[in-house]
């Protein structure tokens, strides 16, 4: 599963590279988000081969590329669209409905990279 993993991100900065233009966010973000993959699968193989510290520090790089999608519609420049379902009522959202979405999203992510950080660095400490 890992390697497939690694194929789906590897393909997918592949496609953006190949066809920016299809791209609704700046490149950067794309990769960013496309990179989760990769980092997910190498995270797996890590684990296989029995290489606990690197899968820690994986799972910080695949945290921070989920961030980096949500902080960018939180505080990115331009209006932001998104799309809303509530209660199976679906519509587009507004500009401050996406970045506040989105914000409160970015803030549980951005609690769960310190909490990750913390464990790592206090394991390490231990040893």
């Amino acid at each position: 599963m890992g390697w497939l993993l690694i194929a789906v991100g590897v393909a997918t900065v592949a496609l953006i590279f190949l066809q920016p233009q299809q791209l609704r966010v700046p490149a950067w973000v794309a990769y960013a988000a496309a990179s989760i993959f990769s980092f997910a699968g190498l995270a797996l193989v890590a684990g296989a081969l029995g290489a606990e510290w690197l899968v820690s520090w994986l799972g910080i790089l695949v945290v921070i590329a989920l961030l980096v999608p949500s902080l960018w519609v939180t505080l990115g420049p331009g209006e932001q669209n998104c799309s809303v379902s509530l209660g199976g009522v679906r519509g587009e959202g507004s500009d401050w409905i996406c970045r506040a979405g989105f914000g409160v999203g970015s803030l549980l992510g951005l609690v769960v990279l310190f909490l990750l950080i913390r464990q790592i660095v206090s394991s390490n400490i231990r040893r």
